[in-house]
């Protein structure tokens, strides 16, 4: 690809955010119907089951999906192309599937996890995981080759085709975890399957013929490290789940924490997720072309309006936060509130913080990453275990404040000091002063003695634009002037431009 023909990172952005709102709008509709037909315990058992899901698929990529992104050959010709894709996506895949079978084989055999096999949620979840791995490794493949269009075609579509399925299951057929993980596994099946065939068409041969172990070793010595980093961070976020049910014995409890943190979690990758996918796959690139300074430069354009979009944030998740979530999942859950307010913060801040102490994947550290991921993981596990059987519920919710703490102080020490950048000091101000008016305005006001939700939000949402957008574009030359360059670089990509 001509390097003059590639989107830039602002081209990226925007495709993935029209595909997060899609997916967002997909979670609008799905998560209200689900939060009223599924119980806490329910919720519980999906809290578990995917939990286990996620360490299995992380364990049997073995980091594939990371050396596929990293080691993609950028200046290389046929025969790297042709080495590439049997070495690291072939050779990989197929080591999946062997363990995919070794784990069919112990849940029906091996007496640890035979008990597990009279549930047929536990069969129906694991037979997804085949289709996962697969799925997961051809959208890191999109992201090496920044295809950001195709893989928002992809992302968007697999997520409808799922609220399409579960929800057809579990409004009609079964309330119950295994529903979902029945209309997971048909959407799943059919992206695999469609993105099989987007494969053969490309060129990324893959013959087994043309494996070589040296190169395979040098994917896995590079995505492990990834893997057992991926592994400690799904622990990370999974372990207060499996200790509140251990600490607590009640599923219920499980379920509060789930529906809560998993709504934060979806927030979260729908405020960070375009900007994270668009600033890896355009940082890669630049880093091995042009070097460090070009990354620097490009990550300080970025702080300069992600600073201003997370204040924003911070300051309706503290006014409208409750109101946004009860509107979706109704009063039945509002024990989730505080969780979901309090983690949706935790998100939002982290990563900002994320981004400007990023650099170690250029470096290819993946070990210190995995390092700094396994302290944060033995913190969450120990706080877990002092504040659970003090503060229930809560108790896991500072538990993973106190984590990320440690996981974001980690990589503040660690970042290589020519790509460690914060955002500027006079924009900075600007949006914390602008942040404090819209609250003093929200607070003093009680938003106008409006009650509703949806009012409530309407409200705040005029506050944002009155108080924050309009005066923070007025006093931030720098601003105006990055949004500007980006509107005009954006006319006409997202259709017009090649990929």
């Amino acid at each position: 690809m001509a390097e003059a023909m590639r989107p830039g990172i602002g081209t990226h952005f925007l495709r993935y955010s029209v595909g997060g709102v899609l997916v967002m709008l997909a979670g609008f509709v799905s998560f209200p119907v689900m939060a009223r037909l599924l119980d806490y315990a329910q919720y519980g058992l999906l809290g578990i089951f995917d939990s286990a899901l996620l360490l299995l698929a992380a364990l049997f990529k073995f980091g594939g999906q990371h050396a596929i992104l990293r080691l993609y050959p950028h200046r290389g010709g046929a025969g790297s192309m042709a080495s590439y894709g049997t070495n690291q996506i072939l050779v990989p895949f197929l080591g999946s599937c062997v363990l995919w079978s070794l784990a069919m084989l112990a849940l029906a055999f091996v007496p640890p996890f035979r008990r597990y096999a009279r549930d047929a949620t536990a069969w129906m979840a694991l037979a997804s995981l085949l289709p996962t791995i697969w799925i997961s490794m051809l959208t890191a493949l999109m992201v090496a080759r920044e295809r950001s269009g195709l893989n928002v075609l992809v992302n968007v579509s697999s997520r409808w085709l799922s609220v399409v399925a579960v929800l057809g299951i579990v409004c009609f057929l079964s309330r119950t975890a295994l529903g979902v993980y029945a209309g997971r596994l048909m959407a799943e099946l059919l992206v695999a399957t469609g993105l099989t065939v987007w494969l053969l068409r490309q060129h990324v041969p893959m013959h087994w013929m043309n494996r070589d172990w040296r190169r395979v070793y040098a994917g896995m010595r590079y995505g492990v490290p990834l893997m057992a980093n991926e592994i400690t961070a799904i622990l990370l976020v999974s372990v207060d789940r499996l200790m509140l049910e251990g600490l607590t014995g009640s599923m219920a409890a499980v379920g509060i924490y789930n529906v809560g943190a998993s709504l934060a979690l979806q927030f979260s990758i729908m405020l960070h997720a375009a900007l994270n996918l668009s600033y890896t796959q355009v940082s890669i690139r630049q880093f091995e072309t042009e070097g460090a300074a070009v990354v620097l430069r490009t990550k300080r354009r970025i702080l300069h309006v992600l600073v201003y979009v997370v204040v924003a944030v911070v300051a309706a998740l503290l006014v409208v936060g409750k109101d946004g979530f009860l509107l979706l999942s109704g009063p039945s859950k509002a024990e989730s509130v505080p969780i979901f307010v309090i983690l949706s913060l935790m998100f939002v801040v982290g990563g900002l913080f994320e981004l400007c102490t990023s650099g170690l994947q250029l470096y290819k550290r993946s070990m210190t990453v995995f390092v700094l991921t396994l302290f944060a993981a033995v913190a969450n596990a120990t706080l877990n275990l002092l504040l659970i059987p003090r503060f229930g519920v809560m108790g896991a919710v500072y538990a993973t404040l106190g984590s990320a703490v440690v996981f974001g102080v980690g990589h503040a020490m660690a970042c290589p000091r020519n790509l460690l950048a914060l955002p500027a000091a006079r924009a900075t101000i600007t949006a914390l002063a602008l942040g404090t008016a819209v609250l003093f305005a929200a607070w003093s006001t009680h938003l106008f003695g409006t009650t509703t939700h949806a009012a409530r939000l309407a409200v705040m949402g005029s506050l944002l634009s009155m108080l924050f957008v309009g005066p923070a574009l007025i006093l931030d030359r720098d601003l105006r002037k990055v949004l500007l360059g980006q509107w005009r670089r954006w006319h006409g990509s997202w259709i017009g431009r090649p990929q």
